[in-house]
């Protein structure tokens, strides 16, 4: 039986040096994120790990819903940090950025079990915005 294989052929970035490319991107959703915050609801869910960019994005947001295990909210991981500090301090990015922290400090407003519930947490968050903003109306 022959079995089916895919060929990588070409690598986007490679030539023109993508993350140049990703650092404007960044910048310019982070910029139309801030305006949002004062235009619309915006809402974050984090169900995976959400680094340096990601974590500025989420906390520019008005609210966040933060998966509980697995999906911690962080500017830098724990292994750069330790390597920073020149001694293992911190044993996971959870200890750093997981919902004992992010939810204790007020950056996370809800959390959830798995990707199901986070839907779900979002939906019900969603389902107290009015439909025009600063509309006493639900």
């Amino acid at each position: 039986q022959q079995r089916r294989r895919w060929k990588i052929l070409d690598i986007i970035g490679k030539q023109n040096g993508l993350g140049v490319e990703n650092l404007s991107g960044s910048g310019l959703i982070a910029g139309e994120t801030s305006v949002a915050y004062n235009e619309i609801f915006t809402l974050t869910y984090c169900s995976g790990r959400s680094v340096g960019i990601g974590a500025y994005l989420a906390r520019l947001g008005q609210r966040v819903v933060q998966r509980k295990m697995g999906a911690p909210i962080l500017l830098t991981g724990h292994f750069a940090l330790n390597k920073l500090l020149g001694k293992r301090v911190y044993t996971s990015n959870d200890q750093l950025g997981g919902i004992d922290v992010m939810y204790a400090n007020g950056v996370t407003h809800l959390t959830c079990e798995d990707d199901l519930d986070g839907v779900k947490q979002c939906l019900r968050w969603l389902s107290y915005v009015p439909r025009v903003r600063h509309d006493a109306r639900a």
